[in-house]
């Protein structure tokens, strides 16, 4: 592996780093900097992880506290929409936050997260299903919620918050016009609301990643500088 230690070769430091490339679509280090790439997804691991697990708990509370919104707009369903909240989906992130103290966490920490998010937003989903038609908008505002924090919060790689944003999008696009009982106008408006965000997403959760990685090649030129000047000394 070509990470920069305190007992390389400085003739070796040059074919180490040469130039900051990223594959265009996984943003993984290509070319003379590809042997990089298994420690820094070690290193973004260990710098994700608090938040990882802080951006689940804060799920946990959210999804619990908006029961009372059931309660108060949909007596009439709230056993319904209790079954889909406290019985479906918030076990799945209390599973999911106690399985992050695992080991074997660190190898599925991304696929994971991608799965809390589609798992959450098929929660949202089942919801606008059984809701009335003139209260199912209240309901989608929780899609652009999770889709908020699958893309800036969760700490997801671009690759990984690309896909868990465009499943759940897709399905709920698809059911709009499908299965889910929506007027059609707001089907529209809607389906419109989620590629704009999915959209502004994808630059997100680009720019965070490239930063990322920038910061993380940035500090192995400083490594290779810390050695050439402990040599010359």
């Amino acid at each position: 592996m070509a990470l920069i230690t305190e007992e390389h070769e400085i003739k070796n430091d040059k074919q180490v780093l040469k130039k900051f490339e990223l594959n265009f679509i996984t943003l993984a280090f290509t070319k003379e900097n590809k042997e990089l790439e298994t420690h820094f997804l070690v290193d973004f691991y260990n710098k994700s992880l608090n938040q990882v697990r802080f951006a689940i708990f804060m799920a946990i509370i959210v999804y619990s506290l908006f029961g009372i919104i059931d309660a108060a707009l949909i007596p009439d369903f709230e056993y319904k929409f209790l079954i889909v909240r406290y019985l479906l989906v918030i076990p799945m992130l209390l599973g999911v936050l106690a399985f992050s103290f695992t080991k074997l966490y660190k190898r599925k920490l991304q696929f994971v997260s991608a799965c809390v998010v589609i798992g959450s937003c098929f929660g949202v989903i089942a919801m606008v299903m059984l809701a009335p038609q003139n209260l199912s908008s209240y309901y989608f505002i929780g899609m652009i919620l999770i889709l908020i924090m699958n893309y800036g919060f969760l700490k997801q790689r671009f690759i990984w918050a690309v896909g868990a944003g465009f499943i759940s999008s897709i399905v709920f696009i698809v059911g709009a016009f499908t299965f889910i009982e929506i007027p059609f106008l707001q089907a529209v408006v809607n389906s419109f609301f989620l590629v704009a965000v999915n959209l502004v997403g994808f630059y997100i959760a680009r720019y965070l990643e490239v930063y990322a990685r920038r910061d993380y090649f940035t500090n192995q030129l400083l490594k290779i500088e810390r050695v050439k000047l402990r040599t010359l000394n």
